[in-house]
């Protein structure tokens, strides 16, 4: 759906999008590609921005690598997308969202087996990692390049592409019209489909959207709430059960919230109130303050696990804060096993 005011501006934005699918093709076309030593390389990417699902995968895909293949290391690099530091960042636990990111900060938390750095040049994170790490020569590791899949100065062994399936219904367009990054066209680069947010509510529409595209190979990746885990100290982890019949305040900053929203909406809660957040937010201790106004007479105060790690620092010990949580998912892709035979084959 377009807006009215970029209906008003068709014309304009729609040479614009024109001039952006040509530079893309050039830089796409033209660009002198790297080939990282020693290492199976892996994109995973979408087509629009923001709020496909990425970083759940991304998580997904690496424990699955590490339960196949334990003695292969494994590293993911990021551009750290909103993060204010500059060059090459490793990334610890102990890492501020604010210099390297909430996306990376979230993924090493999750991935203590895993190696998370950030930086512009992808090349020269790669080789950091293998120096600082005291990697062999011949030693082969797994390189997850982080929303990798526009990403044209790097060769990849792997490219793997997400779609929201919650958006199926909708006509995209390509930047500035709409939200696509590249036309869905441009699954024919990708090995693997990973169809996002799967529910059988979108089996129809993805039949049909398969069917016009016709991508290599495709999985279903499913979400499902699985607990609420506290952002203070003072708090105990909850089961998403205990929201029936009670009162939630919700928040979320991503690019396309609707689906955290519904997932607390089926817990059965009696009364939902949510405010969404710019991409990326990053938040301040007056934005916590004005939450905390807002939802004074709720039960719960929930928001997403990338929003939980920025927020977190700023609660630390607080005890007013017992009631903040945030929603850890559960997540299952369908038939994996295609996936890591896939990856098998380069070992």
């Amino acid at each position: 759906m377009i807006s009215f005011g970029k209906i008003l501006f068709f014309p304009i934005l729609f040479l614009l999008s024109l001039i952006y699918r040509i530079l893309f093709f050039l830089d796409r076309s033209f660009k002198k590609k790297r080939t990282l030593p020693s290492s199976i390389t892996i994109s995973v990417g979408n087509f629009s921005v923001g709020g496909t699902g990425k970083t759940p995968f991304t998580l997904h895909l690496a424990k699955l690598l590490h339960s196949n293949f334990p003695n292969i290391p494994i590293v993911i690099l990021s551009r750290g997308y909103g993060s204010s530091g500059k060059g090459t960042r490793r990334v610890t636990e102990n890492s501020s969202a604010t210099e390297i990111g909430d996306e990376p900060l979230l993924l090493k938390k999750n991935l203590p087996f895993a190696e998370v750095y950030v930086g512009s040049n992808r090349y020269d994170s790669y080789l950091q990692f293998r120096s600082e790490n005291k990697i062999p020569t011949d030693q082969k590791v797994f390189t997850l390049l982080d929303d990798g899949f526009q990403h044209h100065a790097l060769n990849r062994d792997l490219d793997l592409v997400l779609l929201d399936c919650t958006k199926l219904s909708k006509m995209e367009f390509v930047l500035p019209l709409g939200l696509l990054r590249e036309s869905y066209s441009s699954v024919s680069r990708a090995n693997f489909l990973i169809a996002s947010k799967f529910s059988e509510e979108w089996e129809d529409l993805l039949s049909k959207w398969i069917q016009k595209y016709r991508p290599s190979q495709t999985l279903k990746f499913k979400f499902s709430p699985q607990k609420l885990v506290p952002l203070s100290s003072e708090a105990s982890e909850v089961s998403v059960k205990d929201l029936l019949g009670k009162s939630v305040f919700s928040f979320a900053g991503l690019g396309n919230p609707d689906s955290f929203y519904s997932s607390l909406k089926d817990q059965n809660p009696s009364e939902l109130k949510t405010k969404s957040y710019p991409d990326h937010y990053s938040y301040t201790k007056e934005d916590l303050v004005h939450i905390s106004e807002k939802s004074s007479d709720q039960d719960y105060i929930i928001c997403t696990e990338k929003d939980g790690v920025k927020i977190a620092s700023l609660i630390e010990m607080d005890k007013n804060f017992s009631k903040w949580f945030y929603l850890r998912l559960e997540t299952v892709l369908e038939n994996e096993s295609e996936l890591v035979n896939s990856v098998r084959s380069f070992i």
